[in-house]
């Protein structure tokens, strides 16, 4: 009975340790462009905007420019965390995450306050209430 007790205790204590130092010495993948990227856009190229070009296609341009500047920033960041020897490069890796996280975060939120923006714009002018209005955020 007191060696089934040992035994059962033994094996809880390595299950215990396991999970306190396996984490930490686990080696983290680095973070790959397509996590934070919308579908589509991975492999956007970036393209000076010409004058002559229909609106559409300005704006489509300029959402494809801001993804291509955001890869090339990733890539450097992560060329940044494999140059650090020793392990400390986890941490880097997710530095880089939340980093790209929060940036998408607030790309999230500027997008969602231009459709309101163009929403208010749209009731107003339909409404007839302000005659001459000027949408800023068109592009």
């Amino acid at each position: 009975m007191i060696l089934e007790l040992r035994k059962g205790f033994l094996i809880f204590l390595l299950y215990g340790i396991n999970l306190l130092f396996v984490p930490v010495f686990a080696a983290q993948r680095p973070p790959v462009w397509e996590d934070f990227c919308p579908k589509g856009l991975e492999n956007a190229e970036y393209k000076e905007i010409q004058w002559f070009w229909p609106e559409g296609t300005k704006s489509t341009q300029a959402i494809y420019n801001y993804w291509a500047i955001r890869r090339e920033e990733f890539k450097k960041g992560l060329a940044e965390c494999e140059e650090i020897q020793g392990g400390v490069n986890n941490s880097c890796y997710e530095t880089l995450k939340e980093r790209q996280l929060f940036v998408n975060e607030q790309y999230n939120k500027d997008i969602k306050q231009k459709q309101i923006t163009n929403q208010i714009w749209v009731d107003d002018h339909d409404k007839g209430s302000r005659p001459i209005m000027i949408n800023i955020f068109m592009k």
